[in-house]
């Protein structure tokens, strides 16, 4: 039962009613779905004490949306509080609830099914759409229209598919079909393959062509990042070579198919909103400006994720948040060490999922994707998994450094944006 109502609330917040059915907005289907889950999350906890075995993440995760909703505090702005946790709440309630029902490859193969179903339903909503959106030029709900930068006289209109919510921007969109591509591969059988094979590839080339119809040049760099992250994992040398040869071919076919071509002019606003970021980290570099008050502050969202983090909650709050990643990349690269033996269809789960997250996180670079649903539908994803490993005690991380590498990289990413500021390189 708790399964049923977790993956409804997944599919609905991906759908957005909301924007399907604009009469039902005010009632916030999806938050309702999301607190109904709560129960029956907390219920399946009482059933299933090895889950209280993932400690760190947890932990991690409580504090990070504690900062979170406390962000207002130093600047007295008690009602926008209220404002975060009705708003970002639903989204971090998907984590909790997935850490407790998502434990089994069966129960992640649900997911997955879900997750396949609502991108083919945006797609094929989006297909239909596009000779109308090319010849009109009139923008719809799953079309997104413009005109064709390299040739103007040319009376037909580039068209961009999205979905509808949070999957309204077609970068973003982009980045979900990337997500879910690495899932599609996971298969119970003890060789890992199985009939879902057959599926697997039709799918893939379908959401290839997806990819390609959302015009977004950060997701099609992602294929590249995804096979890199891939062929790194098998072979680290070979596998540099490899992807490094593969991510500049993208470059010249992007390019030459592309009106929108990767060029340093085509990112000179992003520069700027950067540069207004980094100016919000110096001025509140340990409280931030508080959660959300990017956009209404600069007027347009931050375009990078781990910026917006430090913009809106400090370094505090992005130490905080980088370290979900830290721990949660560190765990999962374990599991299949620990129980690849034992249950090797969660341990195949488990390299899905980090390669999932890893190029959520590698084009959230270039998207502010830090608070929504996604991100930490994967986190869940990853607790559930280590939990039924063994949790903190069978995949410990004494010894990792996590707290140290988490400092690196919240700091090293802050460096990062600023040479390429510096540098004007986007």
């Amino acid at each position: 039962m708790g399964l049923a109502v977790l993956l409804v609330y997944i599919a609905l917040n991906l759908l957005s009613p909301g924007d399907m059915l604009p009469d039902i907005k005010d009632f916030r289907p999806t938050l309702v779905m999301a607190l109904a889950s709560l129960p029956l999350a907390g219920l399946a906890r009482l059933q299933r004490p090895e889950l209280g075995k993932l400690r760190v993440q947890f932990i991690l995760m409580l504090v990070f949306f504690g900062w979170s909703l406390c962000s207002w505090f130093p600047h007295g702005g008690l009602g926008a509080n209220v404002r975060t946790l009705v708003e970002f709440s639903s989204n971090v309630i998907v984590y909790f609830v997935g850490v407790m029902l998502l434990g089994s490859p069966s129960r992640l193969s649900f997911l997955r099914a879900v997750l396949v179903a609502v991108a083919i339903f945006v797609m094929i909503n989006a297909f239909f759409g596009i000779p109308y959106a090319r010849a009109t030029g009139v923008t719809t709900p799953y079309d997104l229209t413009g005109e064709n930068t390299l040739d103007p006289s040319n009376h037909v209109h580039d068209v961009r598919i999205r979905g509808l919510g949070m999957l309204n921007d077609p970068n973003v969109f982009g980045q979900f079909l990337l997500m879910i591509l690495p899932m599609l591969y996971v298969a119970k059988g003890e060789s890992g393959l199985g009939i879902g094979w057959a599926l697997a590839g039709p799918i893939t080339l379908l959401f290839m062509v997806g990819v390609y119809f959302t015009g977004s040049r950060g997701a099609e760099l992602g294929v590249a990042a995804l096979m890199a992250m891939y062929l790194i994992g098998k072979s680290r040398v070979r596998g540099v070579v490899v992807s490094g040869v593969f991510a500049m071919l993208m470059l010249v076919v992007i390019n030459a198919t592309r009106h929108r071509t990767i060029s340093m002019s085509q990112g000179l606003d992003r520069l700027a909103i950067w540069s207004d970021g980094m100016s919000y980290v110096k001025r509140s570099p340990i409280w931030g400006i508080g959660w959300g008050a990017f956009t209404d502050t600069q007027g347009m969202t931050a375009h990078n994720s781990p910026l917006l983090v430090a913009a809106e909650l400090g370094f505090v709050g992005l130490f905080l948040w980088t370290a979900i990643i830290v721990v949660t990349m560190i765990q999962l690269s374990r599991v299949p060490k620990v129980i690849g033996a034992t249950d090797p269809g969660l341990a195949r789960w488990a390299v899905a999922t980090r390669l999932s997250l890893g190029v959520y996180l590698v084009t959230g670079f270039f998207l502010s994707r830090a608070y929504q649903l996604p991100l930490y539908l994967l986190f869940g994803m990853a607790g559930a998994i280590v939990a039924n490993a063994g949790g903190d005690d069978a995949i410990p991380l004494r010894g990792t450094h996590w707290p140290l590498w988490t400092l690196i990289v919240s700091a090293g990413v802050l460096v990062l944006i600023y040479l390429m500021l510096r540098l004007r390189v986007v």
